[in-house]
């Protein structure tokens, strides 16, 4: 939309996708750096990050967000 290039955005695509194929359909950012660190042998995340990822909040309709000034 805004014409800038995004040469990086092919490779996080497939980044996503690859995880996804490991890790599940729900498996999205938190365990992407699992691939990362399974390829590294070595755990990366801050201490006292959580292995697990909980989502424990009821789901909600979402919205759409328009910053001021700009058009669709």
């Amino acid at each position: 939309r805004t014409g800038l290039p995004l040469e990086i955005s092919p490779l996080l695509i497939n980044i996503f996708k690859d995880g996804q194929a490991r890790y599940g359909d729900r498996e999205w950012s938190p365990n992407i750096i699992k691939r990362l660190e399974e390829h590294c042998q070595t755990d990366i995340r801050a201490s006292g990050f959580p292995a697990q990822m909980m989502d424990d909040e009821p789901e909600a309709e979402g919205y759409e967000v328009i910053p001021t000034g700009r058009s669709v």
